[in-house]
């Protein structure tokens, strides 16, 4: 976003690769692809993905099955209405397609894991464990969940002496649940059209989504004593055999059980299920953003998306600042602090919404209660799948753009069509309402923009 309007950055990459592979797939909404089509990115993801349009399945509490009766898919009714489908990706895909687009590939230097940053009197440097030292006007963390500027913008509050966050503030962090991710070739039980599927059992649940070349996304939630900050378990590999040889033999189909998957597994990781909506994410000329600012449960599919609107919002609320100021005038400290406060402001709401909202599907789902087996077995057959629509398509017209750049015509056109189909039910609403950023990076930019005119 920042090359698209000439600000000067370096992006610092831990790992070795732009896009490795971590993790299963990320799941993008049409408020992320929308961003994503204005900056060019969503034909080729459109192109990878193939057809996204999902249909939804389920083996409720008890297992019986349901299917859909609708004949158009929730996807489908998406991208008439917004003009974009939910779809799912392999994360180091989504990661490539990103850095393909970039021009300037040269500023994305990997192995640079940051390890210190140190205000300057008119900047910032940072420190990355090879022995290498950057300089900027601010530094943006969107280094995840355990992220290392985090920490390092915690240690600056403290030593500067300023009650600005809490004794412990990692302790905000949250879990109730362990997830297993994984990435498995399609069982021969299970359909090769596009599908999504989730199946509820007495101590678990499972999502279960269709890939591109004959493969199968899957997820598997389990409920874990709820802890908090550094008391959240790390698992090992012997952690994640046992969690899977208690739950082989659970029937995610009437066709295929779990051992099925996990049989024709590529990759897999277990990990617990973290999430938070801090309450402060800047100090001084250092912001976090994404999954370091606001860790969100993988059951709502909004953590990639919120990270990608913060981005959007960021580059607006700065783009904003080079516009009203001086051509050859530096951005001071207070003038950093007020762009992240105003960043925060936008997003804190819908950040905190989301997290919410996640917190709130793990509770019905992780395991059998009455709540759960009525909210699934009866109520959500009747009506899920239109307030999945309603949602989303709310989040989308109430989401950011990137201002200066065109919006999408494939989202105008939708727009259009449903204008002259439902005259007088269509308000045309931009409402800059924000998340979170939460690639696995640390971008360090330098203001230098021209004027825009």
């Amino acid at each position: 976003m920042l090359e698209r309007f000439d600000i000067d950055f370096v992006l610092l990459e831990g790992h070795s690769s732009i896009g490795p592979q971590l993790g299963a797939s990320v799941g993008l909404l049409p408020t992320g692809l929308r961003i994503l089509d204005q900056l060019g990115c969503y034909d080729e993801i459109e192109k990878t993905v193939g057809n996204a349009h999902y249909k939804a399945c389920m083996t409720l509490f008890g297992g019986r099955s349901w299917v859909d009766p609708e004949e158009k898919t929730v996807c489908q009714k998406l991208e008439e209405r917004i003009g974009y489908p939910q779809v799912f990706i392999d994360r180091q895909d989504a990661l490539q397609i990103l850095f393909n687009n970039l021009k300037s590939k040269e500023r994305v230097l990997t192995n640079k894991r940051v390890c210190r940053v140190e205000h300057e009197a008119s900047g910032v440097k940072v420190f990355t464990k090879d022995g290498s030292t950057y300089t900027g006007d601010f530094v943006v963390g969107a280094d995840g969940v355990h992220s290392a500027i985090r920490q390092e913008m915690w240690r600056i509050a403290d030593e500067d002496g300023l009650d600005v966050f809490k004794s412990d503030p990692v302790r905000d962090l949250q879990c109730e649940s362990m997830c297993i991710f994984g990435i498995s070739k399609r069982p021969s039980g299970l359909t090769a059209s596009p599908l999504r599927l989730n199946a509820f059992f007495k101590d678990c649940n499972y999502l279960v989504i269709s890939a591109p070349e004959d493969r199968t996304y899957w997820f598997l939630i389990t409920e874990t004593p709820k802890a908090f900050g550094k008391d959240i378990p790390r698992y090992t590999k012997e952690d994640e055999q046992a969690l899977v040889e208690r739950h082989l033999q659970d029937r995610i189909t009437d066709k295929v059980t779990f051992e099925d998957l996990y049989a024709n597994r590529l990759q897999t990781t277990l990990v617990s299920v973290e999430d938070n909506a801090f309450t402060r994410w800047h100090y001084r000329r250092i912001i976090t953003t994404g999954d370091a600012a606001h860790k969100v449960h993988p059951l709502s599919a909004q953590g990639a998306n919120t990270a990608i609107e913060t981005a959007a919002v960021l580059t607006n609320t700065l783009l904003t600042a080079v516009q009203a100021k001086e051509p050859e005038k530096s951005f001071t400290e207070d003038d950093i602090v007020s762009i992240f406060t105003e960043v925060q402001a936008a997003q804190f709401n819908r950040a905190v919404a989301a997290v919410n909202q996640g917190r709130m599907m793990n509770s019905i789902t992780v395991k059998e209660t009455l709540r759960s087996r009525m909210f699934i077995n009866y109520f959500f057959p009747r009506f899920g799948q239109g307030m999945i629509f309603k949602t989303w398509v709310k989040s989308t017209i109430n989401g950011p753009l990137i201002n200066n750049l065109p919006v999408p015509a494939r989202y105008v056109s939708a727009v259009g069509r449903y204008a002259n189909a439902c005259p007088g039910r269509w308000r045309f609403l931009w409402s800059l309402i924000p998340i979170g950023v939460g690639m696995v990076a640390v971008l360090l930019s330098t203001v230098r923009a021209r004027k825009l005119q």
